[in-house]
Parts: structure tokens; C-alpha cells; sequence
């Protein structure tokens, strides 16, 4: 299926107290690589705001520290009717997983309450076979 992986380092407002990741990064790297995807694959702005998440699972299974180079995968695992689940996964040191998540978004219409279809051409946009690599520069600060 459609996949992107984005190659960053953790910036120095991503880590907690602890000096390790903040819990709350991991959904900004998620959110992030996503609206890539969907940019590249050819989402228009207006449709990346009808779909939101709906759920997500995460497991976090090893700590991130600042300046550390890591790897965010997200890649449409499967296309419903109105929704599409996705997976997203976080590498560092080589390719050792420190994040794993599984999330679900639904096609929102702006004009009716509740889910609407995806059209043929969406439906196509996200189940293709692409993939993207992507260099982006976190913002550091400190």
C-alpha cells in the first residue's frame, strides 16, 4: 500500500524532563507524515481537513533523545468504506522500532453530519503502491 517515510532528528522541544521523548511527539511525527503522504499522493488541503482520527493505538518501545536521527513510517494499511486505517512506525539506531501505532481516519463531509464514501479517485489515491522518502529538518530549540 501507500507508504512515506520521513528521515528527522528528535528536536529539543519533542523531549521531556527526563530528556527523552515527550509521549506526545510520537502523535506530531504521526501527524506530520501523514499530511506528507497525502500531499504527495494528491490530496487536496480541503480533503486532509475532512478526516480526522478517529482511533489510534501506540506502543512506545524505546526512549529518543535529542539530536537523535530517526526514521517515521506511515503507510495505509487498509481502505473501508468511508474510513482507512494506518499504520505508522518510528525507527532509530539502524532500524530498531521505538515507535509503533495503528490508527484509524474517517472521510468527514463538510456539507453532512457523519462519515461520507470515499470517492473512486481517493479510493485509488491511497491504496496505490507508492512509496516516498522524505529528509525534513525538525525544529530545534535550545
Amino acid at each position: 500500500m501507500t507508504s512515506i517515510t520521513v528521515h528527522r532528528r528528535v528536536a529539543w522541544n519533542e523531549t521531556d524532563a527526563a530528556g527523552h521523548n515527550h509521549f506526545s511527539a510520537a502523535f506530531r511525527w504521526l501527524e506530520e507524515a501523514e499530511h506528507d503522504l497525502l500531499r504527495l499522493i494528491g490530496f487536496d488541503n480541503n480533503l486532509i481537513d475532512r478526516i480526522p482520527r478517529v482511533h489510534i493505538e501506540i506502543d512506545y518501545l524505546a526512549r529518543l533523545y535529542f539530536g537523535e536521527e530517526i526514521a517515521v513510517t506511515v503507510t495505509v494499511a487498509k481502505v473501508g468504506t468511508t474510513s482507512a486505517t494506518l499504520s505508522m512506525l518510528v525507527t532509530h539506531d539502524g532500524g530498531k522500532e521505538a515507535v509503533k501505532a495503528s490508527y484509524v481516519v474517517v472521510n468527514a463531509s463538510s456539507t453532512t453530519q457523519g462519515s461520507a464514501s470515499w470517492t473512486p479517485e481517493t479510493r485509488e489515491l491511497l491504496e496505490g503502491e507508492k512509496h516516498f522518502e522524505v529528509a525534513a529538518q525538525a525544529t530545534s530549540i535550545g
